[in-house]
């Protein structure tokens, strides 16, 4: 399944690929290219300038691969960290 939305269109005039999701035993036979095909040619067939999604590069699927390979292009790449806090940390650093 692919699940978009319009979250920018506004700004940027390109539909959104929320999530992208194929179960496990269908994966491999080509299903998500199909669907994010489709998920294009319904954004151009909307006269989108574009589809965008984001991606976890550390995603246990091969998901950077198959947004490569459907022509999709990084423009964008962001660092995300994070630190785990205990309520004990919180308290001591007031």
């Amino acid at each position: 399944m692919v699940l978009g939305n319009d979250q920018f269109v506004a700004d940027e005039g390109c539909g959104y690929i929320a999530r992208v999701a194929v179960v496990e035993a269908a994966r491999g036979r080509g299903l998500a290219k199909l669907l994010l095909r489709q998920a294009f040619a319904a954004d151009a067939a909307k006269g989108r300038r574009g589809t965008i999604l984001h991606v976890d590069t550390n995603n246990p699927t091969p998901a950077l691969g198959l947004y490569e390979r459907v022509g999709m292009r990084p423009v964008l790449v962001i660092d995300v960290w994070r630190r785990s806090l205990t309520a004990s940390d919180a308290t001591s650093a007031r």
